[in-house]
């Protein structure tokens, strides 16, 4: 194993096995195997401690990874597919002493995931785990013990593709599988370990294997890490910003930025240039030099047209080691012509089933340039026109949906705009009569024969009053006196056949009749029932 660039602990924990496996050689009893469990939950606390170790550094990584996503992401990449091998390796390692246990113990899986080796009455078995690990073969190379080697050794080789070469041979990754010494000669690392030793010394053994990935995989992404950070400055987040307090300005307006370096110091003003960058980063042209102040450069500029202005430049800071540094940026802005939009909060409402029309636009920025969007599962905004859109919300809509905008730049890039919140709601109950009473009226005889249908529409005040909407059934009573003369269902909007001889033949006058249960479908496809009675006279 090696010695060298281990932690105090590490080299505890090598002692240690190297005591254990001694012990192994010796005919010993149950009871000192036991004192081996201790070794083993060292082991696993140990595993945990490098566990957390290697979430920090991850999470370091992911921070740099933000600031500066071009230099890092290549590196953050490598030590993602390091986790995920690292991870893989240490499921496989469980995996082998979950199935011993249960194999020596016959236990359920999940019961044998989770036992503690102090409960296992089986410690001092090495027959199955001698049948498992070395398999039917006289070198290990039919059972387990020969696939975890094989593991571990594609385990050491992806992690020392990922090191420079000339960094490799002083990178210790203490993932030996090397054949042994021994007396009777040489012994290859299966049967060394795995054969004839018992259930809790091949559970210790598998534990140490796991801390030993462990620290492999801190060990490699560390120095992934550390390449990232070799020529950044001191405080090694440094990079370009653009602060603006509006990137909205109108004609006649001044568009003012704060351009300065993330984490700069105030004993180091930066040179900051405004000018054309080709394809890598490199300034070619320079139209303007921006003032600088305590590392801060304030940029400003009264545009004369509207539309969409970009802008880019260069910001030069000279690092510790005195070279320099070049961060380009870019940023943009609006302009447009002073205007005025009112919009009633309150008013904001979209209807499910109908098309609701929604004008869209920005100024500055032609319609072609323009994307709208509404949230909710089964929405759909379509557009109709330049700067006209129709949408249609499904029943399974949220109560609250938004519609959000953003804008393509002339470099292509897409440019959020913002949003607006709708409330969603469903269409209002209609009206509906009969022989042209809503309520209660009186008809003429002479007249009801001609009108002897239900119609329905929605209210004069409701934006959609010219929607669709189709009767699906109601119930008709006429009562003469205090008899009931006729009682009838009548399907759709018509009366039945029943009801309709009734009323040419036998209607009278002074007859009541009542129009009830009046069932329509909306163009949302619900079928709602309309409140109220409709009373009829017949005069």
């Amino acid at each position: 194993m090696a010695g060298a660039n281990l932690t105090p602990r590490q080299k505890m924990i090598n002692l240690m096995y190297l005591v254990f496996v001694a012990l192994l050689a010796l005919n010993i009893s149950k009871d000192i195997l036991d004192a081996f469990l201790l070794v083993n939950n060292g082991l696993e606390t140990t595993y945990v401690n490098y566990d957390e170790k290697n979430l920090l550094l991850y999470s370091e990584f992911d921070k740099a990874k933000t600031i500066d996503p071009k230099k890092v992401t290549p590196y953050w990449e490598k030590a993602t597919q390091i986790k995920t091998w690292s991870q893989d390796l240490s499921g496989f390692i469980d995996d082998i002493k979950a199935k011993l246990i249960m194999e020596t113990e016959k236990l359920p899986r999940e019961v044998a995931d989770t036992i503690n080796m102090k409960y296992v009455n089986g410690k001092d078995n090495y027959d199955a785990p001698t049948r498992l690990m070395i398999g039917d073969s006289e070198d290990g190379s039919k059972g387990w013990a020969r696939e975890l080697k094989l593991k571990i050794n594609q385990y050491e080789q992806h992690l020392l593709s990922f090191i420079d070469e000339k960094e490799r041979s002083s990178t210790h990754l203490d993932l030996k599988t090397s054949d042994v010494q021994t007396p009777e000669g040489k012994e290859n690392w299966e049967m060394n370990n795995f054969y004839h030793t018992p259930l809790a010394a091949t559970v210790t053994l598998l534990s140490k294997l796991k801390t030993d990935v462990k620290n492999a995989e801190f060990e490699v992404v560390n120095k992934l890490f550390q390449s990232v950070r070799k020529n950044d400055f001191t405080f090694d987040t440094i990079a370009p910003r653009v602060i603006t307090p509006s990137n909205y300005v109108m004609l006649g307006q001044n568009y003012d930025a704060d351009i300065f370096v993330a984490a700069f110091s105030k004993t180091q003003d930066p040179e900051i240039l405004i000018g054309k960058l080709d394809e890598n980063g490199n300034l070619v042209e320079v139209y303007d030099t921006v003032h600088v102040k305590d590392g801060m450069g304030k940029y400003s500029i009264a545009p004369s047209a509207e539309g969409m202005h970009e802008y880019e430049g260069i910001i030069k800071v000279t690092s510790p080691s005195g070279v320099k540094k070049k961060y380009p940026f870019h940023s943009s802005f609006i302009a447009a012509k002073p205007s005025l939009v009112v919009s009633p909060d309150a008013m904001n409402v979209l209807y499910v089933g109908p098309d609701n029309p929604i004008s869209v636009s920005v100024p500055g920025v032609a319609s072609e340039n323009i994307t709208a969007t509404i949230t909710g599962t089964g929405n759909r905004l379509t557009k109709t026109a330049n700067g006209k859109y129709k949408a249609v919300l499904s029943k399974s809509s949220p109560k609250n949906v938004q519609v959000n905008v953003s804008v393509k730049t002339p470099k292509g890039e897409t440019q959020s705009m913002g949003n607006m919140n709708f409330v969603v709601k469903r269409l209002p109950t209609p009206y509906a009569s009969f022989a042209d009473i809503e309520g209660d009226g009186k008809v003429r005889l002479s007249q009801i024969k001609n009108r002897k249908v239900v119609k329905v529409t929605y209210g004069p005040d409701f934006v959609f009053t010219q929607l669709p909407l189709s009767v699906e059934g109601f119930k008709v009573e006429v009562i003469r006196g205090n008899e009931y003369k006729l009682m009838e269902s009548c399907p759709g909007r018509k009366l039945s056949d029943k009801a309709e001889k009734f009323f040419d033949k036998k209607l009278q006058k002074h007859d009541v009749i009542y129009i009830t249960d009046i069932f329509v479908k909306d163009v949302s496809g619900s079928t709602v029932k309309i409140k109220g009675v409709i009373k009829i006279v017949v005069t």
